[in-house]
């Protein structure tokens, strides 16, 4: 118990005043990690059932139907083809391939901005740590100059205790970036693979007929790779 309290103080109470930002920097970035992750999950995007429930219901009620039944779906896909089926009201003679695929990119793009925080934690946190280490520079070589007797060792002391917050910065910020980057990776292969694959099921369970390769809505065997 009195090495857990002693590490606490080295290396939280002896970071100094800039702790105060950082420890809030850390609870938010593993909270944005956490959040990001499950609004990134595959039900929350793109249901792997969607075009089959879709299918049923136009067997059952028609189109009417089926179309109520994507009204009441909260998740992406179901976003991309109500905006898809709109525009073709609208515009029937429209390629329907090239309109999903103007959603799909929209919708992650949206999806981008809804999980784009950790972007400011990994580029702050650094710049925190190390404004807390000059703080921390600063008051030991204040000391350092106002001593009466100046010691190396209480110099070498003071510095290893600034940079404290650096070290606190760098951790909270490299593996935010990581976070940061395998969410956007997820969120492209979404764009790529998922949301044009399931999209053009979806449309042709809606429209019942094949939505085209032509324009690019669905990927071909060498972009699946």
């Amino acid at each position: 118990m009195v090495e857990v309290q002693s590490l606490f103080a080295r290396y939280v109470v002896g970071g100094g005043v800039m702790m105060i930002a950082l420890i809030p920097c850390l609870v938010l970035a593993v909270a944005y990690g956490i959040q990001g992750a499950l609004n990134l999950r595959i039900g929350r995007i793109a249901p792997r059932d969607f075009a089959g429930r879709i299918r049923e219901a136009r067997a059952q009620g028609g189109v009417a139907q089926a179309r109520a039944l994507i009204a009441e779906e909260p998740h992406s896909l179901a976003e991309i083809i109500r905006h898809v089926d709109a525009h073709l009201e609208f515009q029937p003679d429209a390629d329907v391939a090239e309109v999903l695929r103007e959603q799909v990119e929209s919708e992650c793009d949206a999806l981008l901005q809804q999980n784009s925080q950790l972007s400011v934690i990994y580029r702050v946190a650094p710049l925190m740590g190390l404004l807390g280490t000059v703080f921390g520079m600063i008051q030991t070589f204040n000391n350092f100059a106002s001593s009466a007797r100046p010691d190396v060792q209480q110099l070498s002391s003071g510095i290893n205790v600034a940079l404290i917050t650096t070290a606190w910065g760098l951790s909270i910020a490299i593996p935010a970036h990581i976070a940061l980057y395998m969410l956007q990776r997820r969120i492209s292969t979404f764009e790529q693979m998922t949301l044009p694959l399931r999209g053009a099921e979806a449309l042709h369970a809606l429209l019942d007929r094949p939505v085209g390769r032509s324009s690019g809505a669905v990927p071909t065997t060498r972009a699946a790779e």
